[in-house]
């Protein structure tokens, strides 16, 4: 699939308005536990926030799928579509060329397809929890993938349907989810290590 210039631009447009959002609901979690232990006559309630912070992240995530959108969906310059079913042929086709540089247009479409999912696993990585927010997002990118690669191949939009594609688009999902749950644990490991307030008196 071709990569144009305006879809990579809008791609990292809303890569950095998932990590702005990102790390103001991070900075809000944190005050919000930070009040929760301070106080001892309120209770915490994090439900209320959690499910406003997902939503908010799932406005991010389709947002960042609209450059994808709109790169594979514009019609390709081949004269019709075709499939391509083996896998990693395409890609090991691309990294056979030792003088291959970012002006081939086989790199621009290996690296192309890694990065355009990218904002999407970094804001959908937020709309789970737990140590499995990676393969989620990878499967949902890998599903949303599947589908546009479908797409492409019934509207004759002159374009190769790969597999190849999938992966890639897969793998750079799977990449923002896994930056997200590197930058959130270490976010909550600092949270942790930071002095609690003393609370005076209490001897027996």
């Amino acid at each position: 699939m071709a990569i144009h210039g305006g879809g990579v631009l809008l791609s990292v447009c809303a890569t950095a308005c998932a990590a702005v959002i990102g790390v103001r609901q991070a900075r809000k979690e944190a005050r919000e536990a930070r009040e929760a232990r301070e106080s001892v006559w309120r209770a915490p309630t994090p439900g209320a926030g959690a499910a406003g912070g997902r939503a908010v992240f799932g406005a991010v995530a389709l947002l960042a799928l609209v450059p994808f959108l709109l790169v594979t969906l514009s019609h390709g310059y081949g004269a019709e579509s075709r499939i391509s079913a083996v896998p990693f042929r395409e890609i090991l086709d691309a990294s056979a060329h030792a003088d291959l540089d970012l002006s081939d247009v086989r790199a621009v479409n290996l690296v192309g397809n890694v990065l355009l999912l990218v904002p999407f696993g970094a804001a959908a990585a937020f709309l789970w929890s737990g140590r499995r927010r990676v393969l989620k997002t990878g499967l949902a990118g890998a599903v949303f993938s599947l589908i546009v690669e479908v797409a492409q191949y019934v509207l004759s939009l002159g374009r190769v349907s790969s597999v190849d594609d999938v992966l890639l688009n897969t793998a750079g999902a799977a990449l923002g989810a896994f930056l997200v749950r590197r930058w959130t644990g270490r976010t909550r490991a600092r949270r942790l290590t930071l002095p609690r307030p003393s609370r005076a008196g209490g001897g027996t």
